[in-house]
This record gives C-alpha cells, structure tokens and sequence, in this order.
C-alpha cells in the first residue's frame, strides 16, 4: 500500500508540472468535464482513498502528525464532496477555475512541492 501513496505523490507532483507548464491544458480539461458524473465520482473516492490511506500508514512516515493531518483534510473534503452533490459541486468547480486560473502557475508549483513532501515522506 506504500507503493499506492508513492504512485498518488508522483501523479500529484506530474498535475503540479502540467499546470506549471501549461496550465490551460490542465484547466481545459476541469473545464470541459466539471459536469462529468465521473469527475465527481472520482474526486469523492480518490480523495476518500488516499486520505484514508496516509490516516492508516501516517506512523510508518517521516512526519506521522502531518501526514495524519493531511489524510484527515482529504477524508472531510470528500465527505463534504458527497454532501454536496454533483449539482452544488460542479458550481463550485465552476467558481474555483474563475477565481484561481491567475495563480494556476503557483498553485502547481505548491502541488509540485506537496508531491514531493508525501514521496519524502513515505521512502
């Protein structure tokens, strides 16, 4: 399951230098699909997943608290995805690609860095 958080950290670390390097390919992308029912889908469980897998295997890290920390951020936030529902969730979408698409840039250089704290922390 190890692998499963390091696979997670690179692919987080991969969205981060998308964005980084041509962040309307990323933002498109979220775009054309924030409607999707399978991009709902997918943030709910990938979040429930990977959160409940950093809250499980957070004492083998190098930072157990933070790493407990954050796996308890990506369990509420997935929660809160399905409380919302599809409809309030897609708006919110919506909403968040306006006010951010200026800092796409630094937010993927922060995905980037947050890539690569998890994959440091669990090798």
């Amino acid at each position: 399951m190890l692998l499963v958080i390091d696979i997670f950290s690179v692919l987080i670390s991969i969205a981060g230098m998308i964005l980084v390097l041509n962040p309307a390919l990323m933002l498109d992308f979220i775009k054309r699909f924030a409607g999707n029912p399978v991009l709902y889908a997918t943030a709910i469980i990938v979040r429930l997943v990977f959160g409940l897998l950093l809250v499980t295997y957070a004492g083998v890290s190098r930072f157990p608290l933070t790493v407990t920390f954050i796996g308890w951020i990506a369990v509420i936030a997935a929660v809160l995805f399905a409380w919302l529902g599809q409809e309030r969730f897609t708006g919110l979408i919506k909403w968040i690609l306006h006010t951010v698409t200026p800092f796409a840039r630094a937010g993927g250089a922060i995905a980037i860095l947050f890539g690569a704290f998890l994959l440091y922390a669990f090798l």
